[in-house]
């Protein structure tokens, strides 16, 4: 991938999850503050029935986009074609899947909220909008990843900005002066619906041989190739929709749907960090996976070490920041006191966004060397293992035990990566001990930074004072930032981070 190309996609990708969360913070507001906290919980976890019930995609655009790199590269409009021919079937069947599963859950959506004050039929109405803003989102933007395949995506980024912005004005604006949430809702799925057409009809435009070749069929053998690669996929698909999206139920299974309320406030800052890294993890994957296809694995062994160290770099700064001042914000700045939570749930929920940020250098070499199949194992086993601790710890310790759960699974995805790649990829000749002093020495280096940032927080914030606020936040980015300088600057990981900057990186051997 060219340089600017990845720029572009990367700063369009970044732009558009820094106004997710600007705008998130207001829609979350209002929300709460004029629905109620039972609400946002209500929606919190009416969006993870139908995240899971999505399952049912099977991973199909992971394979196409796989796919579709080849046809591209040599310019095979037939090829390109039949794949897009078979995505939009697929998604028509997965979108007709989608509603009769969901239809089928219909009659039993409330028992999901424990202490639940609205009246079933609004939880019902609330569930079926959900339902059909996802069931019609399949035929109508399944073009976008021909886009992202052919390293168009900053043109999906723009789109998803477009659409977060008018999505969250509607949310705000309708819920603060008519307190009509289900309108606001019904709002949101004309603009996903409105900007989807436009994408399709950017993609016509773009790609006129779509049109011409609407009955070009795939060979029989890339068929099967697809098939195998989907056996793998789903289940690291269902996987992760299990790890991610059962946190809300089972807090509002054991707890309450208000609980679900307040932890989404905090979930709403560390999950929109997670995203951002995830979506960077993804704009300089193909990148990873040029440099990969040389099969030089020394190099390849530098590469995940100069990885991991930007990551730790990006994630100390904002990790301190988040912890020392998540709850100031929620309680002093952007909500009220009655929406704080306890020093440990803060602190869990920073552990699990830090972990997950963490592991994303394993993920992606993981994901670049073609070892799907271990992939599928990791995520069966650590989905499995989030499940059963979060419901064993969820009754004695409440919201802590299910994120203690999330913690575990986090932690078992970073251990069997390291193992499994180093073992099965890099093999006998790369020893992996000193990938796991890094890891050790930056997890040492996480918590003092973020414990030193929390004590300098406590000693100057003052309740309501908006600049002593703006003050802490500056001291916590520049602390970890200025201590990891310090400690690393004259690093081959710093120096070839600043070479890849500029654009110059060489690949100088050896690690000093």
């Amino acid at each position: 991938m060219r340089l600017k190309k990845l720029m572009k996609n990367g700063f369009f990708s970044l732009l558009s999850q820094m106004v997710l969360l600007f705008f998130g913070f207001f829609s979350q507001r209002a929300m709460t503050l004029y629905m109620g906290k039972e609400l946002v919980g209500m929606n919190g976890v009416v969006s993870n029935v139908i995240a899971i019930l999505s399952v049912s995609e099977l991973g199909i655009s992971t394979a196409i986009i796989y796919h579709l790199y080849s046809v591209l590269a040599v310019k095979d409009k037939k090829g390109i074609s039949a794949l897009m021919n078979l995505y939009r079937r697929a998604y028509q069947i997965f979108a007709l899947m989608i509603s009769v599963l969901g239809l089928l859950l219909l009659p039993f959506i409330h028992l999901f909220m424990k202490d639940n004050s609205y009246s079933v039929s609004y939880v019902r109405v609330l569930y079926l909008l959900w339902l059909f803003r996802t069931m019609i989102s399949y035929p109508l933007s399944y073009k976008k990843s021909l886009l992202i395949a052919d390293q168009k995506e900053y043109v999906v980024s723009i789109a998803t900005l477009l659409t977060n912005v008018l999505n969250y004005s509607a949310v705000i604006g309708i819920v603060m002066f008519s307190r009509r949430y289900l309108l606001a809702l019904g709002l949101n799925i004309i603009v996903e619906c409105s900007i989807n057409l436009w994408i399709s009809a950017y993609v016509d435009r773009k790609y006129p041989y779509l049109a011409e070749g609407r009955k070009d069929k795939l060979q029989r053998n890339t068929v099967e190739m697809i098939l195998a690669d989907l056996k793998n996929i789903f289940v690291s698909r269902v996987s992760l929709k299990l790890l991610n999206c059962t946190d809300n139920l089972i807090i509002s299974g054991f707890l309450s749907v208000g609980a679900v309320g307040l932890y989404s406030n905090y979930c709403l800052i560390t999950q929109t960090i997670g995203n951002i890294m995830i979506n960077l993890g993804n704009t300089i994957q193909p990148a990873v996976g040029n440099l990969f296809t040389e099969k030089n694995q020394e190099r390849n062994y530098q590469v995940l070490r100069q990885l991991t160290f930007a990551f730790f770099v990006v994630i100390a700064s904002v990790g301190a920041g988040v912890f020392g001042l998540v709850t100031p914000f929620v309680t002093d700045i952007w909500l009220g006191d009655a929406y704080g939570l306890g020093i440990s749930v803060r602190a869990l929920c920073v552990a699990n966004c830090v972990l997950q940020v963490m592991g994303l250098p394993l993920s992606i070499v993981m994901g670049v060397s073609g070892m799907f199949h271990k992939e599928r194992n990791l995520m069966l086993f650590s989905a499995a293992a989030n499940l059963v601790l979060s419901l064993v710890l969820a009754r004695p310790l409440g919201m802590l035990g299910v994120l203690l759960g999330t913690f575990a699974a986090y932690l078992i995805q970073i251990l069997y990566r390291g193992v499994v790649f180093f073992r099965d990829y890099l093999g006998p000749a790369i020893n992996g001990i000193r990938y796991l002093e890094d890891c050790l020495e930056y997890a040492l280096l996480l918590v003092l930074e973020i414990a030193g940032c929390n004590f300098l927080t406590e000693v100057i914030y003052r309740k309501g004072n908006l600049l002593l606020f703006v003050l802490c936040g500056i001291l916590c980015v520049a602390l970890p930032a200025g201590c990891n300088m310090a400690l690393f600057f004259r690093s081959y990981r710093f120096q070839s981070l600043l070479e890849m900057l500029q654009g110059m990186q060489k690949g100088r051997k050896g690690l000093k």
